[in-house]
């Protein structure tokens, strides 16, 4: 049962993990970089829900990694 365990934590964790990298490549790239020469800039404010879902969603998937790698190594 513990190997069940350990890679549904493994799944969920690259699940957020790809979520975060997401989010946050849109802001970082698209926004910060991608409008940077532009006269509105508005996005650079409006986009800051998008970090913070990302950033979330990094501590949830290093969270889950943490419990994947001690549930399938064995340890507690």
């Amino acid at each position: 049962m513990r190997g069940v365990k350990g890679f549904a934590a493994f799944i969920g964790a690259s699940v957020f993990l790809l979520v975060a990298a997401a989010s946050l490549k849109w802001y970082l790239w698209d926004i910060v970089v991608g409008e940077s020469g532009e006269a509105d800039r508005s996005m650079l404010f409006w986009g800051l829900p998008i970090v913070f879902v990302g950033l979330g969603a990094m501590a949830a998937g290093i969270g889950l990694a943490v419990v994947a790698r001690r549930s399938l190594s064995g340890r507690r």
